[in-house]
């Protein structure tokens, strides 16, 4: 499955097609009532779950189906239908819970509620996460639990779809990533960067009136390139 193959079964309202699909990187399915916001941990297990699909390549929550363990598959299988009213699945709550607890925004999130029986009285809860550019990431849970309470602008966790689960990363993890601006590729871009200030200023003052800038130019490029202290 990827994700435009989900998004085109819910386009072209083919919903018995979603029965014996397996949860995996793109597709997570839950029962009619998943999510109990009136409590933090409820409000912090959407974040993750949201924050896992942008984390990744990308992703589908559908909301009013039953799945089981796979047999075949460390996975879980969508079985049934268990569908939701449209007061039910409160698409503007979630969209604000999402908001409230994930940074930055996600580009191009959809939530809607789909109508899938004939009297369009009940239908599926659908959260749409977009594959997001590789510069925004990674997507932070702004809220953390410890305890049951609440921390506010203190901590924060990331969280990556890994197969059919939502992972949060480790702390060694976290530093790892924390640690990208120290890599030496930019330290040397930096070094080169400083170098070539420091050149251009004396090269300007000792040139002769009469050398072209051009001529500067090379003599400068050519004393890096031959500067084994980089």
């Amino acid at each position: 499955m990827s994700f435009e193959s989900i998004k085109a079964i819910l386009d072209t309202r083919q919903f018995a097609a979603l029965i014996g699909l397996d949860e995996d990187t793109w597709l997570e399915a839950k029962g009619k009532n998943p999510y109990d916001f009136t409590t933090p941990a409820a409000r912090y297990e959407l974040a993750k779950d949201i924050t896992a699909f942008a984390n990744a390549e990308g992703g589908i929550l559908l909301v009013g189906l039953t799945t089981a363990p796979a047999a075949d598959a460390k996975t879980e299988r969508i079985t049934a239908h268990d569908l939701c009213s449209q007061a039910d699945f409160d698409a503007p709550q979630y969209l604000g819970i999402i908001k409230g607890h994930v940074y930055p925004g996600i580009r191009d999130l959809k939530i809607y509620w789909l109508p899938v029986n004939d009297e369009a009285t009940h239908g599926l809860g659908v959260i749409e996460v977009p594959p997001q550019s590789p510069n925004q990431k990674y997507f932070l849970i702004a809220r953390v639990l410890d305890s049951g309470a609440e921390l506010k602008q203190i901590v924060f966790g990331i969280a990556k779809r890994n197969d059919s689960s939502n992972d949060p990363f480790t702390v060694a993890e976290l530093y790892k990533y924390t640690q990208s601006g120290k890599h030496p590729v930019p330290q040397t871009l930096a070094r080169v960067e400083a170098k070539l200030d420091a050149l251009i200023e004396v090269q300007t003052r000792a040139a002769a009136p009469t050398r072209t800038p051009d001529e500067v130019y090379d003599e400068r490029t050519a004393r890096i390139l031959d500067d084994d202290s980089l």
